[in-house]
């Protein structure tokens, strides 16, 4: 009994270590990062808050907007490896897409993120997930 006691009291000691020192980041805010673009909290009309991207040439876009490719096309990262970029959903999601001719001039769809890992990229693998 005195084992079990200990054992519980061990796991939930880790769970509570583990789960104070880390975080999920913002994939909005590390695309924009990734970019070498500045970011910004700006404050709308109704007093949300909210996250900008600026651009090279000082135009700006809500973050999570230009990560969907809903803003930003010429300054997104499917720009940069010489296709245009999208915003395609599902029912509960929507998401940005970079939008490639292949060699056949057929034009193929592929999500950001699967579109970035390809090209060796990720947003994930130099961000700090640890508060400390």
């Amino acid at each position: 009994m005195k084992k079990i006691f200990l054992a519980i009291i061990s796991f939930l000691w880790i769970a509570h270590v583990y789960s104070q020192n880390k975080v999920i980041p913002n994939p909005a805010s590390l695309y924009a990062k990734f970019l070498g673009y500045k970011s910004e909290m700006k404050t709308d009309s109704n007093g949300n808050q909210l996250k900008v991207c600026i651009f090279p040439n000082n135009t700006e876009c809500d973050e999570w907007a230009f990560f969907r490719g809903k803003c930003g096309a010429e300054f997104s990262y499917c720009a940069l490896k010489g296709c245009t970029s999208e915003t395609d959903s599902t029912d509960i999601a929507q998401f940005g897409v970079c939008v490639c001719t292949d060699s056949l001039g057929k034009k193929i769809k592929i999500p950001l993120l699967d579109f970035m890992m390809q090209h060796g990229d990720t947003l994930y693998r130099e961000s700090k997930m640890d508060r400390r």
